[in-house]
């Protein structure tokens, strides 16, 4: 890599791998760094399809999902059990682990026993607030220096700050964005530590230090175009090469700065002009150590040393104004010191450690997060408190609240010692106990999510509505769907209200900011915002239970979020270092203990907390505070413990008190454990099935890894109850997400695994049905971020092929290759087009960050016309990018690349061609195998440095190695076989060009082979005759193949021989009209499957036992059946609402039909079952000894039937469209009833249409498939046909027919056919 390349990379120490940065892994094992928030999740487990938190909560009100999907009907048809919990955790002590997970093959719901809740309402379970914790920190400064991290002491041997300038790239937490007073787009430097808190530079534009600006807020000051927090590489660099400035004149350790404005600006020379970064040899990440003196001095370098400093700088560092325009702000954030606040017996303490954190003169903003534990004490035993110690305290009580005009002062001796559960209130609000506990439990409580918007709703309007005031999210835990904990972008209303006061003690007095004469009402929209705004306000807030924040301080610390026995079954195959050590500790982790089993014991045990912990975040602007409060001890007194002390107060408790749900002590932890315990076990069995394999590094069966994959982000939902955990598209299939969201618990779909084997301990996933993009026709997957990010994109693009070409084999999509007979070949070929797609994602990739590079700096060039070309090259570009087939010549295609990558010469555009010329596509292919052995593949074309087609190519071109080794291919001719492959897949790709090494210059040294953006190979010579792919097998296996053949010939000419409908096709259809057997596609399973009716089982049983192909009625329905498969998916009719009126027109309108697909019906796209129903409708209502007929005549109920073929789009209607029906009514357009608007026609008329069918088709040679279907379905279903290569398309007009139109039938025709 180049030094420009490094350059725009964090500084790192060198790796020992080898490995360019685009494969390194990228999951994060370090110390958490952001702020707990109940919703993070750990990259891992985020996915593209994410189900949205709005889901889980419509789902808290019981309704079924919209059955727009078959999956999603069937879903629905099946009942809803309930399951109590006190069931699930007798099978989890009693390790029935096969009952468990049997509770997974249907629908249920969760349901927590009496047994395990408390009555919260009785006078002996009381509510109890405290104790209290500080959480979270940020302060940010006031003026251009370190303020932010000044404390009010001058001398403290114990005080030091770190400065690690290695690390500026680090990111600015994004849940901490909205507690700064701008926007940090690109402003953000992380600098090092202070004490335990992180010191971070932000460079704010210069309007920030005028307060008396009315623009100066977050919304109104300048942003920058930046998508991350962070300073860009350059900007970053500029700052460390001032701090270097200041450090030099400060004399401090070692540090000089030799160079103070280096050019080229690059971490190379930093290193060269300073020592802050480490040495040039051997220091590779420095630690600069400032004692408090030494930070006073670096503070007062940024207060005097910085106009200077940007002034002497050069032009090019100033030339986008980004030094002129923004200065240098200190920010220190500090989170997950959960710190008691406001204890009893140290409050002097606490108020002078506070004093002594920080100087408030020089700050203007704090924001910082104060969480209460709420709890139900389930008390045995009282101490009833003396009346006079209550009134020495409390000289006067009253009846009611202080926000109650009505209230009115008490005596305690005319009141009962239990009135209003044994409290009164004094004169601020507050209740006054009058008994206090001295034997208790402590009980555990979750939020009941069904009336938690009551915390958060405001106050009536006119006509009685109540609306909620704070937008917020529920996530509901351990499966039980109603219970759980809360986010909230604003803290409750009624909190707000007593937000308002402390804040009108504290803040200046208007007269201090404006005229005297404006009074200062917050309502008051007509004032400027930064004079009506107030001082202390409340961010946002969440309410969850105490144990989630024991178990994972931040969510990358949560054992069963990581996606670890997914990452282990997975990284089998790891080639890197980095990957192999992340899988050999995942692998030893699960070994010792899988993470739920971890989790278990981590939360087992007395002593568990299990309270609700309510924590606000909050922001003080210090500039709005009286001058007097501008201190810690003010801050502490007249902010943080009145804050704290309102969750005592009446107007909070009460509406709390009503939303809790109050349990058992030590239950919550065992609810965790056993409503899980269904997945748990699950996971147990695979990691117990698949253990012994892991070790041995076998290769793992994807089907497996994605189905775990599954299982622990279910798990992960269950302790979150985060839905952007699920994968919507796979896992709703699988009915997990669509269990766990409309149920609560989850639930799994027989398609997937078979019930049967997780009933007795089995496991056996169904890869066959497994769903797919319909885009790409590529396996869907949930386990891509997990391995990305834990073993590199290389890892998982390999997989991913892999998964598909496996997955082609078992599930060739119906229009790839259609005209290659050769199965081997066609799935050789379609193995070839996945990794050629991975080719065209580096290619593109490749182009676009190389053209990034050269046209960015132009979009800020002052002449307009430079700037106008560039962008109008990057819009080119994009447009190629979005390209299915980049590498065609297609007109818009190349135009859009030409545009791109060059500017015209004389009027015209043209690319750089490769000094080879012309080649044929076939020198690709060739090529392309050729190098994916050598070492130094990726410096080779066609492979494009640091991309992921390498590892994929070796991946195809062994599989179709394999491939060919079954077909029986030589090994001497296997490497044809994959030239043949992947050259017919570039000519369905149109690859036309590809991207090619540089021209040789005829300079000395070796010339480099490394594909560059500028240089393109033409692929359109004419290749070499290709051999015939018989010639690809050996000698030896000639004389299998002739005798195999022989046996073909044989099989094909008995007219018992097995046969094909789908390899004959209409093409060569006359072949086997003298076959008497059923094709081999049919199976009665195809309609037996779903719990159906006896009786229609027995009418498919009945065609199977009466069939002979040779009668005029089975031959055409054998014939109508391979039509309806080859017209997938687009077997519907269009609208018929503006059919004709009058029956004479009927037939002529139903022939110009067109053929159409619908989106939204499912199951219309495999032939092998419409192949089995089209031939066993047709026979079973057209035979009158069948039992369905036998049914009508009984006028027996057939609704079963019907809606099952109808699901296929098999119905009455299809008749008609097919040539085999007449409609009689104009009903038979709408919901046609079989022989009252729908008439089948007479024996006589289907044995002639026959007799023609068979006549066209022996006739018409390769046409006769072609014609057949003209004269009887129409040219519509003809096109179709042809389109999808089931018959060969005529050029010229198909023969006349020699029917006569049909007579109008007469009672005897339909007694001659039905003979009732």
């Amino acid at each position: 890599m180049s030094e420009l390349d490094n350059d725009h990379l964090p500084f790192v120490e060198p790796r020992d791998d080898g490995l360019g940065p685009l494969d390194e892994a990228l999951v994060d094992e370090g110390e958490h760094d952001a702020p707990f928030d109940i919703a993070d999740l750990p990259r891992q487990l985020l996915t593209a399809d994410p189900h949205t938190q709005n889901d889980v909560h419509v789902a808290l009100y019981p309704h079924q999902p919209a059955p727009d999907l078959d999956y999603v009907r069937l879903f629905n048809t099946h009942r809803i059990r309930s399951i109590n919990i006190h069931s699930l955790c007798q099978l989890h002590e009693q390790g029935r682990f096969k009952t468990a997970i049997s509770l997974l093959t249907t629908r249920h719901r969760l349901k927590v026993d009496e047994q395990y809740h408390v009555d919260s309402h009785t006078p002996d379970v009381v509510p109890r607030v405290g104790p209290h914790f500080l959480d979270y920190t940020l302060y940010v400064g006031s003026r251009r220096g370190l303020d932010a991290a000044l404390p009010n002491v001058h001398v403290d041997h114990n005080w030091t700050v770190k400065l690690q300038l290695s690390m500026t790239h680090r990111l600015w937490p994004d849940n901490a964005v909205n507690a700064l007073p701008f926007n940090p787009k690109g402003r953000m430097m992380y600098l090092g530590t202070r004490l335990d808190d992180q010191l971070w530079l932000a460079m704010v534009p210069n309007q920030y230090f005028d307060l008396d600006d009315p623009d100066n807020t977050a919304e109104k000051l300048p942003r920058l175009d930046y998508k991350h927090p962070a300073l860009s590489p350059q900007h970053a660099k500029m700052l460390v090469m001032f701090l270097a400035h200041v450090l030099a004149e400060m004399r401090h350790e070692d540090i000089t700065c030799t160079v103070p404005y280096p050019e080229p600006l690059t971490w190379h020379t930093i290193r060269q002009s300073t020592e802050v970064m480490g040495h040039l040899f051997g220091q590779w990440q420095r630690t600069i150590n400032l004692r408090l003196p030494d930070l006073r001095r670096l503070h007062q370098g940024f207060r005097t040393s910085w106009h200077a400093w940007v002034a002497a700088a050069p032009h090019s560092w100033k030339q986008d104004t980004f030094l002129t325009q923004n200065s240098p702000v200190g920010i220190t954030l500090r989170y997950g010191q959960n710190q008691p606040v406001m204890v009893t017996r140290s409050l002097d303490a606490d108020r002078l450690n506070w004093d002594r954190d920080r100087n408030y003169s020089n700050i203007r903003q704090v924001s910082f997060s104060l969480a209460t534990h709420i709890s139900y004490l389930d008390v045995h035993h009282w101490r009833t408190i003396p009346e006079e110690s209550i009134t020495r305290v409390n000289p006067v009580l009253y009846d009611k609240p202080d926000d109650d005009p009505s209230r009115l002062p008490v005596d305690l001796h005319d009141l009962p010692l239990l009135d209003d559960d044994g409290f009164e209130i004094n004169k601020a609000g507050y209740r006054v106990p009058r008994r206090s506990p001295s034997t208790f439990d402590t009980c555990g409580a979750l939020l009941d999510l069904r009336r938690v918007h009551e915390l958060y709703q405001g106050d009536e309007d006119a006509y009685g509505h109540v609306q909620n005031e704070v937008p917020y999210t529920v996530y509901p835990l351990a499966f039980t769907g109603n219970l759980g904990n809360v986010k909230a972008s604003g803290i409750m209303p009624k909190f707000a209200g007593r937000v308002a006061q402390i804040d009108k003690g504290i803040s200046r007095h208007r007269e201090d900011v404006d005229t005297p004469d404006l009074e200062y009402d917050p309502d008051d929209d007509h004032l400027p915002l930064h004079r009506r705004s107030p001082a202390l306000h409340g961010l946002s807030s969440q309410i969850y239970n105490s144990l989630s924040h024991r178990v994972r301080t931040e969510a990358k610390f949560h054992v069963v979020q990581l996606g670890m026995v997914t990452s282990a079954l997975a990284g089998t195959t790891a080639t890197t270092v980095s990957g192999r050590r992340h899988w050999n500790r995942r692998v030893e982790f699960c070994d010792h203990g899988l993470p739920h089993l971890r989790f278990a014991e981590k939360v087992s045990g007395n002593g568990q907390p299990q309270t609700l912990r309510f924590e606000n975040t909050y922001i003080l602007d210090v500039s709005k505070l009286r001058p007097e409060f501008r201190n810690g001890s003010s801050i502490y007194d007249r902010v943080i413990c009145p804050l704290l002390k309102t969750w005592s107060h009446p107007s909070i408790v009460s509406p709390i008190r009503d939303v809790l749900v109050a349990f058992r002590p030590n239950f919550i932890p065992e609810l965790f454990k056993c409503a899980t315990y269904p997945i748990t076990a699950l996971i147990d069995l695979f990691w117990e099935k698949h253990v012994d394999d892991v070790k041995e590094k076998k290769l793992m069966d994807p089907c497996t890894i994605e189905f775990v994959s599954m299982l622990e982000r279910t798990l992960n939902y269950a302790h979150t109850g985060n839905a952007a955990v699920l994968c919507k598209r796979l896992m709703d299939r699988t009915w997990l997400s669509l269990g766990l969201i409309h149920d609560g618990f989850p639930c799994l779909s027989n398609a997937f695994i078979a019930h049967g084997s997780l009933t007795n301990g089995q496991l056996t996933v169904r890869a066959d049905g497994w769903p797919t993009d319909p885009s790409t026709h590529r396996p869907l997957t949930s386990s891509r971020r997990c391995q990305e990010l834990t073993y590199g994109s290389d890892h998982y693009k390999v997989y991913e092929a892999r998964f598909a070409i496996s997955f082609a084999i078992d599930n060739m999509p119906l229009d790839a290759y259609p005209s290659i007979s050769d199965m081997s070949l066609r799935i050789a070929c379609y193995a070839a087009e996945v990794s050629l797609r991975v080719y065209f994602d580096d290619v593109k990739r490749f182009i676009q960050d190389k053209m990034n590079i050269i046209l960015s700096p132009n979009l800020d060039d002052p002449d307009r016309a430079v700037r106008r070309t560039a962008r109008d090259r990057l819009t080119a570009l994009s447009r190629w990018v979005d390209e299915p087939n980049p590498l065609s010549y297609n007109a818009g295609v190349l135009s859009n690349l030409l545009r791109a990558l060059t500017e015209p010469t004389m009027g015209k555009f043209e690319l750089t061609s490769s000094a080879l010329g012309q080649m044929p596509i076939t020198y690709f292919a060739e090529t392309l195998v050729k190098h994916s052995i050598r070492t130094d593949a990726q410096s080779r074309p066609p492979f494009i440095p640091g991309g992921n087609f390498l590892h994929v190519a070796r991946v195809t071109i062994d599989e179709i190695k394999s491939i060919a080794t079954r077909a029986g291919v030589s090994p001497v001719s296997q490497h044809p076989f994959v030239v043949e492959a992947f050259r017919r897949a570039c000519e369905l790709l149109k690859v036309n060009h590809v991207p090619w090494s540089p021209n040789p210059h005829h300079e000395r040294g070796r010339p480099s082979t490394a594909v560059v953006h500028d240089v393109w190979l033409n692929l359109g010579a004419r290749p070499s005759p290709s051999p015939a792919f018989s010639s690809l097998r050996s000698a030896e296996h000639s004389v299998g193949l002739l005798a195999l053949q022989a046996s073909e010939e044989i099989q094909a000419s008995d007219p018992r021989g097995d046969w094909s409908a789908i390899d004959v096709r209409l093409i060569t259809f006359a072949s086997v009209l003298h076959k008497i057997k059923l094709p081999i596609e049919w199976d009665v399973a195809h309609v037996s499957r779903d719990r159906v009716p006896s009786y229609i089982v027995d009418a498919y049983h009945f065609v199977a036992n009466k069939y002979d192909g040779t009668k005029p009625l089975h031959q055409l329905a054998t014939f109508s059946a391979i039509v309806c498969a080859g017209l997938l998916p687009s077997i519907f009719p269009p609208d018929l609402t503006n059919h004709p009126s009058v029956s004479t027109q009927f037939e002529t309108y139903i022939r110009d039909l067109d053929w159409v697909k619908r989106e939204r019906r499912k199951g219309t796209t495999h032939t092998g079952p419409f192949i089995t129903m089209v031939i066993g409708f047709i026979i079973s209502l057209y035979d009158s000894e069948s039992p369905i007929m036998q049914a009508v005549r009984a006028r027996s109920d057939l609704k079963h039937w019907w809606s099952k073929h109808t699901a296929k789009a098999i119905n009455a209607f299809l008749l008609v469209h097919l040539g085999l029906a007449n409609v009689l009514t104009g009903s038979g357009f709408r919901s046609a009833k079989w022989l009252q608007d729908v008439q089948p026609l007479p024996m006589t008329t289907i044995e002639q249409k026959h007799a023609e069918v068979v006549r066209l088709l022996k006739s018409g040679g390769k046409y006769g498939g072609f014609d057949a279907v003209r004269f009887l379905v129409g040219p519509k279903a003809a096109e179709v046909l042809a389109a999808n290569h089931y018959v060969c398309a005529r050029a010229l007009p198909p023969p006349p027919r020699h029917l006569s139109p049909p007579r109008p039938y007469s009672e005897s025709d339909v007694h001659e056919m039905w003979d009732f």
